[in-house]
């Protein structure tokens, strides 16, 4: 007996039930794919954006959450300043490589928000070695000029030449160089020297952090301790920020698991259904087979391959599905988690396809069991039974 063969052949004779189920089957699956392959992906570009900084050690006014130090990193705007005479402070404490000033601030154009960082570029260069400009960089002395992100200047319509009106009172800035694409969050901002920052916003001797790198990350705690020594420093380091944001993102990704988990019981739950009401409506069938000489053990496993059928198709379905639509489900799940890096974040990694494929292999399995035993415990006599009632 082939029971391959005979399997396939009676979920085809219920097409419509059987479709239904796959598809529940291929939805759990989906969800489950996505989620595990966004969560990968979201903390492999963040821990990559946060070593491209070039930054071990933030150092931020006091009484700031750590939440300070995520926004900082990403554009975000904070209420307290530090000093002029902080950053020189913290050049001077033993075992730092680059303390350098920041000032971010924010201002609307056409009711779009736009971050601007003032920065020593010169600093910026040992920090972030990596940026390339299409033009060139300007030089800490310079006044009214910028550098803008790639993906600012293509939103913008904007490059290296142009001149840009700018802040409150609209005082035109030459745009000198435009970055190169880094596929962090840098793309999106207006890069002003410091002083120039400080003077347009009205923000004279202010600044909002001091980017900090160590010469030996191993003695990055001892640093710590010595900046916060420093009136009105709380000192944020670059593992401390990752850890703030993952948490931030527990709770978005606690929701995604709930919705797993009821796509994972309705799908069983369909599945068993599905299957119970087959054998139901198969006595007649099973009896018969008994009657001519299958075992109990032959009909369980006959049901229990279809099940099996059912769950490998669904999930080879349900893969499918997610990886064809992985820039879809992205764009929604970036919109509900806070701080997405930028770039690809749901890549088909040959490890999660076989957890989610092992999943659907596993509901099978735990799915077909009761109807298994249903069925092989059927005998003739009941078979006759439901034919005559």
């Amino acid at each position: 007996m082939n029971f391959f063969t005979l399997s396939i052949k009676n979920l085809l004779r219920r097409r419509g039930r059987t479709i239904l189920t796959v598809l529940g089957v291929a939805i759990a699956v989906a969800v489950l794919f996505s989620l595990l392959s966004f969560n990968s992906g979201y903390e492999k570009q963040l821990s990559g954006e946060l070593d491209r900084l070039g930054i071990h050690i933030l150092a931020v006014p006091k009484g700031c959450p750590y939440e300070a130090a995520s926004l900082i990193i990403h554009g975000g705007v904070i209420p307290k300043y530090l000093s002029n005479a902080d950053a020189e402070r913290a050049k001077n404490i033993e075992g730092i490589d680059i303390a350098s000033p920041m000032l971010l601030h924010q201002f609307f154009k056409d009711g779009t928000p736009h971050i601007v960082y003032g920065v020593n570029m010169a600093d910026m260069a040992q920090l972030k070695p990596w940026w390339k400009v299409d033009g060139r960089f300007f030089s800490d002395d310079e006044d009214k000029v910028m550098v803008i992100g790639s993906s600012l200047a293509e939103k913008e319509k904007l490059k290296a030449g142009d001149t840009l009106p700018f802040g409150p009172d609209k005082m035109p800035f030459t745009i000198v160089g435009v970055l190169e694409q880094t596929g962090t969050q840098d793309d999106e901002f207006h890069f002003l020297p410091l002083s120039v920052a400080q003077q347009t916003f009205g923000k004279s001797d202010q600044i909002t952090t001091i980017a900090i790198r160590v010469k030996d990350v191993s003695q990055i705690t001892e640093i710590s301790k010595q900046l916060e020594s420093i009136p009105d420093v709380q000192v944020v380091t670059i593992t401390q920020v990752m850890g703030t944001i993952m948490n931030l993102v527990g709770s978005a990704r606690t929701l995604l698991i709930s919705v797993i988990v009821v796509a994972i019981i309705i799908s069983a739950v369909g599945i068993i259904n599905t299957l119970l009401m087959s054998v139901n409506e198969r006595t007649r069938e099973f009896g018969m087979m008994k009657a001519i000489g299958a075992s109990g053990m032959d009909i369980g496993k006959l049901v229990l391959i279809e099940t099996m059928l059912i769950t490998v198709v669904g999930g080879i379905l349900g893969l499918l599905l997610s990886i064809s639509g992985s820039s879809l489900i992205e764009g929604f799940v970036k919109g509900i988690i806070p701080y997405a890096p930028d770039g690809r974040l749901m890549t088909p990694e040959p490890g999660l396809i076989g957890i989610c494929l092992a999943f659907s292999i596993g509901i099978g399995l735990v799915c077909g069991i009761l109807p298994a035993i249903k069925s092989s415990r059927l005998t003739p006599m009941e078979a006759i039974r439901s034919n005559l009632e």
